[in-house]
């Protein structure tokens, strides 16, 4: 008997975890399930707690695999590659000289992949008869013994041909849904992927995660930052928007020595608004606080910043009548100035949370998301099916309270290598034991 213990930030993950490495059936079994201390000096001095399973797999009756006939699947592979060498004779017939140039092309292609694929005696005996091989009685033969071989081989304990070739993609597929994308999502990912990767390639997960990548990579946009002077960022409740207008402002005043202003329109919460005066004044840039759409047009008109970036506060996406209050500080610019808003969503957005907020927060017309908190989610895939979705960019993405150093621009492939690397490795771990 094989015992684990698996554990996670909610009842909900650990769960998922153990379903996924250990299956579901009657052989698992659970014994335990509590929340457990947070042993890190951190977690002593927060109190945080995580939850525990403990478990075990009860062991299977051990069936001996059955050998497949190496024979018969060596046979196989001949006459396949028999079988497409006459379908193309066939069509060449009507025209001699191309009939040549076909026989020409197919011993260049066809005879070296068999020579490698087949042990030198049996190519003796098999590549002879394919020059011979010309009606189409004959081709059914070999359609029908083909048939006939796939059949054995199943039958002696070799896996189902078309099933191995799909193994890899449902694999994928899993992986997807595990991750938090939608089911149609998952599947059209999937879907593309197996369109685009040629048969022979199956097998090889490298390959089929490279086009995968690439398939999902397709799927997001990307915008850059600051490509108009005023920016404001939205969203709802500690999203970490001040933090990030923080990393913003950094990274243009310091890094980039452009002249930059901080207003804040967050009058709800003073501890914020004092904090973004004290990052002000270690960037030595000016900062203020407009309480009204009349005072902010007014703040604006009289700067002389290259930048200004806008602080707004956090709200949940149902209270409508807030997201108006706050809407009518930009009515009172948006005549005159173009503004870059940024929508802040934190990486452990749930999918219908996620889609929540892309609509409720459409009416400060966002063009630009960003992504933050990525060091708390394990997986932001809910934010990247919503974001094709809504055909909105990714910004910036954001991964710890560091000003300087917790923040990456937003690049498509790697967005898709953060979603899909897991499964790689996860492939690669299963195939060394």
């Amino acid at each position: 008997m094989q015992y684990f213990t698996e554990q996670g930030d909610s009842h909900a993950e650990v769960l998922a975890k153990v379903r996924n490495k250990y299956g579901s059936g009657p052989e698992v079994l659970i014994s335990e399930q509590r929340e457990v201390p947070v042993k890190t000096l951190w977690g002593r001095v927060t109190r945080a707690k995580r939850w525990e399973i403990h478990g075990a797999i009860l062991e299977k009756q051990k069936v001996q695999p059955k050998k497949i006939d190496e024979t018969l699947d060596n046979k196989l592979k001949i006459l396949e590659g028999m079988l497409s060498r006459t379908s193309l004779s066939r069509k060449a017939v009507t025209n001699p000289e191309e009939n040549a140039a076909l026989h020409s092309e197919q011993g260049a292609t066809v005879f070296p992949k068999l020579t490698h694929e087949i042990k030198p005696t049996v190519q003796r005996e098999i590549l002879p008869s394919i020059s011979k091989i010309q009606s189409d009685e004959q081709i059914r033969r070999l359609e029908a013994e083909i048939t006939e071989l796939k059949a054995q081989i199943k039958s002696q304990g070799g896996p189902d041909l078309e099933l191995v070739k799909e193994r890899e993609l449902l694999s994928l597929y899993e992986h997807l849904t595990y991750m938090g994308f939608s089911q149609v999502f998952a599947e059209s990912i999937a879907m593309r992927t197996r369109a685009e990767v040629p048969s022979a390639d199956y097998k090889l997960r490298k390959r089929i995660h490279l086009r995968a990548r690439e398939v999902l990579g397709e799927r997001i946009r990307t915008a850059t930052l600051a490509a108009h002077r005023i920016i404001t960022l939205v969203g709802p409740t500690g999203a970490g928007k001040t933090t990030t207008l923080v990393k913003f402002a950094a990274r243009l005043s310091v890094t980039q020595r452009r002249r930059v202003e901080l207003i804040t329109i967050d009058n709800y919460r003073i501890a914020a608004t004092e904090q973004l005066k004290v990052y002000a004044r270690i960037m030595d840039i000016p900062c203020r606080v407009c309480r009204t759409g009349e005072e902010l047009a007014g703040a604006i008109q009289d700067s002389s910043a290259e930048y200004i970036l806008i602080d707004t506060s956090g709200s949940s996406p149902a209270n409508r009548e807030f997201l108006d209050r706050q809407k009518k500080f930009f009515d009172a610019i948006s005549t005159q100035h173009e503004i870059e808003t940024h929508l802040v969503i934190p990486a452990t957005t749930r999918l219908e949370d996620a889609r929540l907020l892309f609509d409720r927060f459409e009416i400060f017309n966002y063009s630009r998301i960003i992504i933050s908190k990525i060091d708390e989610s394990f997986s932001f895939a809910p934010i990247v099916e919503m974001a094709d979705s809504w055909h909105k960019p990714f910004s910036m993405l954001t991964n710890g309270q560091d000003v300087a150093k917790d923040w990456l621009d937003a690049d498509r492939m790697l967005i898709a290598d953060a979603l899909l690397k897991k499964w790689l490795d996860e492939n690669e771990y299963s195939a060394r034991r």
